[in-house]
C-alpha cells in the first residue's frame, strides 16, 4: 500500500509550484465563471496561500538604483591611486607606441603587397585577396591606436 501512494505524492509535489492567475467573470445572465483566461470585464481573484505572482514577460527589468559605496568600504589613499594611474598611463603609452610601429610596418607590407607579382593581374583573386587582408590589418592597427588614445584621454 505505501508503494502505491508514492506516485500520487510525487504528482502532488510536482504540481505544487504550478501557478496561474484566476479570473472571476459574470456574464449578462448572472452566470459566474472562474477561469485562467482573461475576458473583458473579468476580475482577478487573489487566492490566500497562493504563491506570489510572477513578473510579467516582455517588461524590461528594473535597473538597480545607484548607491554609493558604504562608509566602511576600504578606500585607497590618493598617493596609491596616483601611482596606479601613472602605471596605467605608462602601459597605455607603451602599447600606443608599439601599435604605431605595428601600423607603420603593416603599411609598409601593404605597399609591397600591392605591387603586382610577375604574371599577376590586378583582377586576379589571389591579388585581390592579398591586398584585402593587408588593408584589413592596417585598419585593425588604426582602430587599436584610436582605442588606446581614447583610453589615455579618459585618464584623469
Amino acid at each position: 500500500m505505501p508503494i502505491a501512494r508514492l506516485p500520487f505524492l510525487l504528482c502532488l509535489i510536482l504540481a505544487a509550484p504550478a501557478q496561474a492567475e484566476i479570473y472571476k467573470y459574470v456574464d449578462e445572465n448572472g452566470q459566474v465563471t472562474f477561469t485562467d483566461v482573461y475576458k473583458k470585464g473579468a476580475k482577478r481573484v487573489d487566492l490566500p496561500g497562493a504563491p506570489a505572482q510572477l513578473p510579467a514577460r516582455g517588461k524590461a527589468p528594473r535597473r538597480a538604483a545607484y548607491t554609493p559605496s558604504p562608509a566602511d568600504f576600504p578606500r585607497i589613499d590618493p598617493g596609491t591611486q596616483k601611482r596606479r594611474d601613472d602605471i596605467r598611463r605608462q602601459v597605455l603609452q607603451d602599447e600606443l607606441s608599439s601599435e604605431r610601429r605595428n601600423a607603420d610596418e603593416a603599411r609598409r607590407q601593404m605597399t609591397l603587397g600591392e605591387r603586382l607579382q610577375p604574371g599577376e593581374r590586378a583582377t586576379d583573386a589571389t591579388y585581390l585577396d592579398r591586398v584585402s587582408k593587408l588593408r584589413t590589418t592596417v585598419q585593425q592597427h588604426d582602430q587599436n591606436i584610436t582605442s588606446i588614445q581614447r583610453e589615455l584621454a579618459n585618464l584623469k
